[in-house]
Order: C-alpha cells, then sequence, then structure tokens
C-alpha cells in the first residue's frame, strides 16, 4: 500500500498504520487471536467480557503512551511545537486519530464476537460505543502519561499503576459488584459500562441500560480529554 508522507503530525500514525502491509495485518491478527478463541468458548461471560475490555485498554493506553514518547526521544514533538497549530489542536487530532484507529483494529473481532454471541441490536450498539469510549479513556491516560516520562519503558510501570485500580473498580474481575463507595467510584470509570454491556452481550444480566453506556462514558471521557488537553503545552515542550 502507498501512502504519500505525511504534511500533517495526526497523519504520521496514519502512515505507519496502513502504509507496511505485513505490520497491519498483525495489528489485525492479534485482537482476532485473543478475543474470538474466548468468543468461541463456554468461558463465563464475565471473562469473556473482561478480555476483550483488558485488549482495548492495553492497545489504547501502551499505544499512545510509547508512540509519544519515541516521538519526544526523536525530537519529533520538539519540532511539531514550532508550527503555527495550537498545542491543544495538536493534541486533540492524536488523540482522536489513535481512538479511531485502535477501534478498527478491534472492529473486525468485535463483529465476529456479534455473530458467535448474538445479542439485542440495542446492547451490539451499546458494546460497540463502550468499547471506542474505553479506547478514547485509554488513550487519554496513554497521552497523560507521556507528560512525566520519555521513557517507553516507564509508560508501562506508571500505565500498570494507574489501570490496575481502575479495572478492578470496573468489575473486570473479583470485584464485579461493588457496594458502598466502591460502587459510586465505579460510577466514574467509563471502562464499566463498556463491561456490562459485553457482559450482557455475552449472555449475563447487569443492571445496566443501554442508554447508560451511551450516556456516562460520553460525559466522563468528555472531561478526560479536556483535562488532558490542558497538558498539550506541557506535552510538547523542550524536556530538560
Amino acid at each position: 500500500m502507498r501512502i504519500n508522507p505525511p504534511d500533517a503530525y495526526w497523519k504520521k500514525d496514519v502512515t505507519l498504520f496502513f502504509s507496511k502491509r505485513i505490520a497491519l495485518i498483525i495489528k489485525f491478527i492479534y485482537p482476532l487471536a485473543l478475543i474470538v478463541p474466548v468468543a468461541a468458548s463456554d468461558i463465563p461471560p464475565q471473562y469473556a467480557a473482561a478480555v476483550i475490555g483488558i485488549v482495548a485498554i492495553m492497545a489504547g493506553t501502551f499505544g499512545a503512551g510509547e508512540s509519544l514518547t519515541i516521538d519526544l526521544n526523536d525530537g519529533i514533538l520538539a519540532r511539531v511545537a514550532l508550527t503555527p497549530l495550537s498545542p491543544r489542536r495538536i493534541v486533540f487530532e492524536v488523540l482522536a486519530v489513535n481512538a479511531v484507529l485502535d477501534f478498527l483494529q478491534l472492529l473486525p473481532a468485535l463483529l465476529i464476537v456479534y455473530v458467535l454471541n448474538p445479542a439485542p441490536l440495542a446492547w451490539v450498539l451499546a458494546a460497540t460505543f463502550g468499547v471506542f469510549m474505553t479506547l478514547l479513556a485509554a488513550n487519554s491516560i496513554g497521552i497523560f502519561i507521556a507528560n512525566f516520562t520519555t521513557s517507553p519503558a516507564d509508560v508501562l510501570l506508571y500505565a500498570t499503576a494507574i489501570l490496575f485500580p481502575l479495572i478492578y473498580l470496573s468489575g473486570f474481575f473479583r470485584n464485579q459488584n461493588p457496594t458502598g463507595i466502591l460502587a459510586t467510584l465505579r460510577d466514574f470509570v467509563p471502562f464499566a459500562y463498556m463491561n456490562d454491556a459485553l457482559k450482557t452481550v455475552f449472555g449475563l444480566t447487569t443492571g445496566t441500560a443501554p442508554f447508560e453506556v451511551f450516556l456516562y462514558p460520553t460525559i466522563i471521557c468528555a472531561v478526560l480529554a479536556g483535562a488532558v488537553l490542558l497538558t498539550a503545552p506541557r506535552l510538547l515542550s523542550i524536556r530538560p
């Protein structure tokens, strides 16, 4: 596939995503290899949903964080900062484009999940939207982490420290039905709504309605993305 050299920073990620055929095939195969066997198995619904959730969260967070730290080390972001575009616009474009690319990468696996586990259309749409919102939130976290390190290896460490409590609160594994303060905190984690939607697709009843999966993650991710955009001047500043 021949793609013209990028003339904007966000186009660099698009070019890298589509330009190398073998790498592109691998990018689509690995979600299929992780998700489809789980979807086709007799694994309990909550754990099948958790696998998809973990894949989405890790792909979004690590992809954004490591990509930006590599560009920091290569001096690319320092050169981008010299352009007339505002830092917030640059970071917004990176956030939006990477979330879309990550979603395209997971979409074939999601479609197979829906074929293997037929569910009402409302829940299919809710689960798909929940996955996208999770990718948007995860990319926001990855961009936030890039403000504090120039080491791709440190991205893994910081991401683990941030994501594990959020994954626990979301009810992916043991803490599936939190009460009290944990239940209140869970309502502020966008991953939780995706998890409930996916569990419903796999046949498990939850207390979440489809409209909640559309409404609350949208609000949460808008606030999260807005907060990350405030860090844009620091992200594009020259590091010592």
